[in-house]
């Protein structure tokens, strides 16, 4: 496999608290990646870093073979790195197609004309093309988790960023949501998952990452991580006594 994203040594510090730890990861083209670790692990951060949001960071950050650590975010975006929020921030005076056209337009560089069909298209794929004259603010919790999946599907990324997107969600709408993650995989999209809920990673991911104190705890395939005595107990707190 060839590598799209990769972190080397990859460090960053808040004051004297040290949140990301000499990282190394990587995500190949085509792959699903899950990360898993507790609250304050660092994962968010870790997505900071790799979409420029965070600066000052040490180390080194490759994507689709160029050195983007000092790359700024939005045009990082431009690159591909697509990413969804924990907590979803549409424009609620905009409609849903509106929200759509913004990230087709600043993020993938599209003219608004040429954003049209495309944005009907990702509308399609994410179930929300029914309401695309809706308001953003009058949506449920998963219409605005499948339009942050949307927006960021508009810039039109090489790698997808998922941060936490099943969270507070009912169980029956994570088995709707991964269902519209899972059609997008089958795609060939390479994405990297932040979650907690770990049966959606599993049901998704190719591999999983487990980060604690900023540090890799352990990287495999996802049943094998999981069954691990040492993830069980940093992640679960479970005794492996």
């Amino acid at each position: 496999m060839t590598a799209l994203l990769t972190t080397e040594n990859l460090s960053k510090s808040f004051g004297s608290l040290l949140v990301i730890d000499s990282f190394h990861m990587h995500l190949d083209k085509g792959e699903a990646l899950g990360i898993i670790g507790p609250n304050g692990a660092g994962k968010s951060t870790l997505f900071n870093l790799i979409t420029g949001s965070l600066a000052g960071v040490t180390g080194q950050i490759y994507f689709d073979g160029e050195d983007i650590t000092k790359t700024p975010a939005h045009e990082r975006c431009r690159m591909g790195i697509g990413r969804s929020y924990q907590i979803p921030h549409p424009f609620t005076g905009m409609t849903v197609f509106e929200n759509l056209l913004v990230g087709a337009a600043f993020g993938g560089g599209r003219t608004e004309s040429d954003s049209y069909e495309f944005c009907a298209g990702i509308l399609e794929r994410t179930q929300l093309i029914n309401k695309a004259n809706v308001l953003a603010g009058s949506l449920t919790l998963l219409e605005r988790k499948r339009l942050e999946l949307a927006r960021a599907l508009a810039t039109e990324p090489k790698a997808l960023l998922l941060d936490e997107i099943a969270g507070g969600l009912t169980e029956y709408e994570v088995k709707e949501l991964i269902e519209t993650i899972e059609s997008i995989r089958a795609e060939n999209m390479s994405i990297i998952w932040i979650e907690h809920i770990v049966h959606a990673l599993l049901s998704v991911v190719d591999r999983l990452v487990v980060i604690n104190f900023g540090q890799k705890l352990d990287d495999g395939n996802p049943h094998k991580v999981i069954d691990s005595p040492d993830v069980q107990k940093v992640y679960m707190g479970i005794s492996v006594e």
